[in-house]
């Protein structure tokens, strides 16, 4: 594992990995920074995504997102997305992004959004990770977001202080478990599955970061599964090419299984979502194809670790980020409406 992290650089000490990636919109590309928490005791989750999308064609332009995920009350969940034009955007400086009158900077996130009979808003803080997450090795980043995303995790083990309001019910958050990720490039994978959790029942300390995503590869299409898992203070891989072809794993909407081998261990693990606690959201590559995604961020997680004859299992009830994307859309479960 020492050795595959080293040629790989996919864990690193802190940096630059939040920045933004061109410095100014390009056209063909997109950007997003996102933050997933959960406030287990309130029965209640977020995810949070300030984005830049710059078509092929057409304007570029700024969105925010904001979901709620009720555990209690799922009727009670909501998303919203609201579009603002160019002139709304600020990128770099003291915040690594500003739209409108929302932000996001190393260790604080602010906005709020309102419409289709909802408000949310939110002020949060968060000590940055002292290490960094990367799901691809260093030789192939500048490749990978000419052509598809590359994705990064600049803090994937944080603990979040601050105010959430959503539809006049307001969440104090204390230690708020979660992460927060960058993602930048041309276009979305064909299709993938994504999980991550650092919140384990009996709190037991552990972070997991996962996707099996569909992506061409030598003129043909194969499902490339990367994991990251943090245990007992050392890091585990199943990321390194080509062992990540190899990496076993199974995604169908509500479930997630995969596996893989590394430092002498053999980690086997199961993520299942309930569709009832899922939000839907659309959006666009910039050359227009259309993707939708279902989220929860109120999955269930096993995760069970084996060396030789012995198993250990850690259990995550209700605290685990599962999304399943694609290019079709999910019949069964509305959109969240896009507020121009």
């Amino acid at each position: 594992m020492g050795l595959a992290n080293a040629l790989g650089g996919y864990v690193t000490p802190r940096g630059r990995e939040n920045l933004p990636a061109w410095g100014a919109p390009r056209r063909g590309r997109y950007e997003a920074w996102y933050l997933t928490l959960n406030a287990p005791d309130q029965g209640a989750a977020f995810w949070l995504r300030y984005t830049l999308d710059a078509p092929d064609h057409g304007d570029p332009h700024a969105e925010l997102w904001g979901h709620v995920f009720d555990a209690r009350e799922p009727a009670r969940s909501f998303g919203l997305r609201r579009r603002w034009p160019l002139a709304q955007l600020e990128l770099g400086g003291e915040r690594l992004v500003r739209i409108g009158d929302a932000a996001l900077a190393e260790g604080r996130a602010t906005g709020a959004l309102d419409g289709a009979g909802h408000e949310l808003s939110w002020d949060l803080g968060f000590a940055p990770s002292p290490r960094a997450l990367f799901m691809m090795p260093r030789g192939l980043r500048g490749l990978i977001s000419g052509r598809a995303t590359n994705w990064c995790v600049p803090n994937p083990d944080v603990r979040y202080q601050g105010r959430v309001t959503a539809d006049g019910r307001t969440f104090d958050l204390a230690s708020a478990p979660g992460q927060q990720a960058h993602l930048f490039g041309r276009r979305h994978a064909e299709a993938w599955a994504w999980l991550h959790c650092n919140a384990f029942d009996g709190d037991r300390r552990a972070v997991v970061e996962a996707v099996c995503a569909t992506v061409a590869l030598g003129g043909s299409r194969r499902d490339v599964t990367l994991v990251y898992v943090h245990h007992a203070g050392k890091d585990y891989l199943g990321q390194a090419l080509p062992g990540a072809l190899r990496n076993r794993s199974e995604r169908e909407l509500p479930e997630f299984r995969f596996g893989f081998r590394a430092g002498g261990l053999a980690f086997s693990g199961r993520a299942r979502g309930d569709p009832a606690k899922m939000l839907q959201v659309a959006y666009e590559d910039p050359d227009g194809t259309p993707s939708y995604c279902c989220n929860s961020e109120l999955a269930d997680l096993s995760l069970e670790i084996r060396k030789g004859t012995s198993a250990e299992l850690l259990v995550a009830t209700g605290t685990a980020h599962l999304e399943f994307g694609g290019r079709d859309r999910n019949e069964a479960l509305p959109v969240c409406p896009l507020i121009v």
